[in-house]
């Protein structure tokens, strides 16, 4: 007697409206074009309610679809955020792709929202200066001042497409408050700076703030669903989640876990807490338990463990070219990096000085000239405008991450042509745009043409895990 298989299902279908009144979509099995399926309704993962994908639809008829009568719809109850809206075929395990999601919120993610984010945790950071604040902002004054005496000048620009706007536009205040002698002021101010323009470029900033305080509490989840997304593909990276496949539909796995139990799980993995301490006012991102997770802490983090592994040292010697607050420094410090150098602006220094003061206080922070020797341990902080051909920089690798595009060619082969005096190697994690800037007409540059020139090899290439357009890139330096 011979048995007849049955055919597994063959489900196709769609979420193709979603909004805080309903949900609506179609759904149906190619191998039975007869059958009417039943569709769970879910938020963040949570079934919500169930509907029968049984109604007329016009366009399936005209598509060719079977009989046509595969749609749903469903009236939600007050109160579902329509960023955690889901749907998925009941006992079939097939998530209905979310064409709202796709051109939403979700276009913006590296990983699939069709399966519904949680209900995100936005948190804005609430601090005054404390003694201790004004006690770090003292000592920053007192180096700073014999430091730029030191200097004979006042070399506080970095030339380039985009450095010297900074300079010029953003850090004026910021400067008067290093060369007075009100450490308070000063201490106020760097608390606060997550608010002003200084900040913009490094991490946040004044225009990214006040939206943020504008907007509505959906608005605020949005700001920060690419923080949550960062997250995810971070747990993607370290092996503690699965990477996503459209082709088996397995999407969306790791991002309709909550942001704190995504955090827990890494922080395990690491033996440490991946959220910053609050060093700043105004600063906005996830909730993780009394902290707040910004987009710049993952971006950190991720090119921290990278430089690590790329360096082939369980505790290797970092350069780091461009250091926004030092936060890179911090965790390749957290995961036994021996020592820490980063070239910066003056500047951009002095709020790395007090960040890292402030948020890694066992570690030694120190401005260093770069004739003098490099420390053993802890984090030197050299100006950029001074670290010529002479500067004494030794490191087992150099990292640069979204910043060598905007320093402007001239600036880049200076580096370029330096740093195989510093380290064997080169991680560079950064956009190849090639726009405009400004009103110069001056391009940005693309690292990986500019490289071969001073005879670095390239080791290997590939797309950042955690950024959507960023490619890493690990250089083989020219022997000093």
């Amino acid at each position: 007697m011979w048995f007849k298989r049955k055919r597994p299902p063959e489900f196709v279908g769609y979420v193709d409206g979603a909004n805080a009144r309903r949900i609506a979509g179609w759904v149906h099995d190619r191998t039975r074009p007869s059958e009417r399926l039943d569709v769970e309704i879910c938020s963040a993962g949570a079934v919500i309610g169930v509907t029968r994908a049984d109604a007329s639809r016009a366009d399936l008829v005209e598509a060719g679809i079977g009989d046509g009568c595969y749609g749903f719809r469903f009236d939600l109850p007050e109160g579902v955020p329509e960023e955690t809206l889901a749907a998925r075929v009941k006992h079939g395990g097939f998530w209905l792709v979310n064409k709202a999601s796709a051109m939403g919120v979700g276009a913006q993610l590296m990983n699939s929202a069709g399966r519904g984010l949680p209900l995100l945790e936005p948190t804005l950071s609430l601090r005054m200066a404390d003694e201790r604040d004004v006690e770090i902002a003292e000592r920053l004054q007192s180096e700073w001042r014999a430091r730029i005496a030191e200097s004979h000048a006042r070399a506080l620009g970095g030339g380039g497409a985009m450095w010297t706007t900074i300079v010029a536009d953003r850090h004026q205040q910021l400067l008067r408050l290093l060369e007075c002698r009100d450490p308070r002021a000063l201490a106020i101010y760097l608390v606060g700076v997550q608010k002003t323009p200084a900040a913009e470029g490094l991490e946040q900033g004044d225009r990214a703030y006040r939206d943020f305080r504008a907007a509505t509490p959906q608005g605020r989840r949005a700001a920060v669903a690419p923080y949550h997304d960062m997250l995810a593909s971070l747990a993607q990276y370290m092996g503690l989640a699965r990477a996503e496949c459209a082709e088996q539909n397995y999407m969306g796995e790791t991002m309709f876990l909550a942001s704190r139990a995504l955090a827990a799980e890494i922080e395990s993995a690491l033996g440490f807490e991946i959220a910053s301490p609050n060093v700043f006012d105004g600063l906005f991102g996830l909730a993780v338990d009394d902290r707040v997770l910004d987009g710049r802490d993952i971006q950190a983090l991720y090119a921290a463990l990278r430089v690590i592994e790329a360096s082939g040292l369980s505790a290797p010697r970092v350069c780091e070219i461009g250091g926004g607050f030092g936060k890179v420094a911090r965790y390749a410090l957290m995961r036994d990096a021996r020592h820490y150098t980063i070239v910066d602006l003056p500047t951009v220094s002095a709020m790395q000085y007090f960040f890292l003061s402030r948020a890694l206080p066992q570690a030694r922070v120190a401005f260093r000239h770069p004739a003098d020797a490099p420390g053993e341990t802890g984090v030197d902080l050299v100006f950029a405008p001074l670290a010529d051909a002479s500067a004494k920089i030794a490191a087992d690798i150099v990292v640069n991450c979204d910043s060598f595009p905007e320093m402007g060619e001239a600036v880049c082969r200076s580096y370029f042509g330096r740093i195989g005096a510093w380290a064997p190697l080169l991680l560079s994690i950064n956009q190849e745009a090639n726009r405009k800037v400004g009103e110069s007409g001056e391009r940005q540059s693309v690292v990986g043409d500019l490289l071969p020139d001073y005879g670095f090899v390239r080791r290997y290439r590939f797309r950042s895990w955690i950024r959507r357009g960023y490619i890493e890139e690990l250089w083989s330096a020219p022997a000093a």
